[in-house]
């Protein structure tokens, strides 16, 4: 005799809302039914409502806010990218199945707000190199910024190499070495140029890990500032607690 499987009425709902939107029963970029109108129509409380819409969320099928309600961001699931940590080493690199590819370079002077951010002195000159980086089947993981000192004079081409990070780049031609590696997680929005870029709706949570490069002798080489959507990125790592 077989076993019959369950389903949580939740997750019920969520194929239901799948299956409307692949079909076309709702198209890109309208707003869904509202919670209440849900509730009402699958007989169930709100925050079984709420459990389902969470699951579409996890694919990057639609984003939710708080006054404009449920956008439908895409036809099918989202590949969700997470980003596993082994290692320590492992904490300030990105997954190899991923390729930067950067586009944009400029020049820039820090002022005080910029000098606050990367953690160094008003007046000092940098170069600010633009990219996104993008997952086998080229689709957008993350738009990078990297500010390297403007007297290392790096081009474009010197640092469009897949297969080595720009802090090894600059150790490699320049003498550096990393000791010190500092590293920032911090929520943010995405505005309409960078979520074009990354395919998701403009206002979209992002995730932002800013990285800041210092050797030996506690210089500040590099600051690297890569921006996430929330809605298909994950940081995993594991810690052990000894006594």
């Amino acid at each position: 005799m077989q076993k019959k499987i369950y389903k949580a009425r939740y997750s019920e709902i969520a194929e239901t809302l799948i299956n409307q939107i692949t079909s076309g029963h709702y198209k890109l970029g309208q707003q869904l039914p509202s919670e209440q109108a849900m509730s009402e129509s699958f007989i169930v409380s709100r925050f079984t409502i709420r459990a389902a819409l969470r699951e579409l969320e996890k694919m990057g099928m639609i984003s939710r806010h708080r006054r404009r309600g449920t956008i439908i961001l895409s036809d099918k699931p989202v590949e969700l990218i997470v980003q596993e940590i082994k290692g320590f080493e492992e904490l300030f690199q990105y997954p190899q199945d991923t390729v930067l590819h950067m586009t944009k370079s400029s020049s820039t002077e820090a002022d005080i707000s910029l000098a606050n951010f990367l953690k160094t002195t008003p007046g000092t000159k940098w170069t600010r190199l633009e990219g996104l980086r993008v997952t086998q089947d080229k689709s957008p993981f993350c738009i990078t910024d990297i500010y390297v000192p403007k007297e290392f004079n790096l081009s474009l081409k010197d640092v469009n190499k897949p297969d080595r990070p720009v802090f090894k780049i600059i150790e490699e031609n320049f003498g550096f070495q990393a000791e010190e590696i500092n590293a920032e997680i911090m929520a943010g929005s995405l505005g309409k140029e960078r979520a074009a870029r990354l395919n998701v709706e403009a206002g979209s949570s992002s995730i932002i890990i800013v990285r800041r490069y210092r050797d030996t002798q506690g210089r500040l080489f590099e600051v690297s500032v890569s921006e996430h959507p929330a809605s298909r990125f994950t940081y995993s790592f594991n810690m052990s607690y000894r006594r």
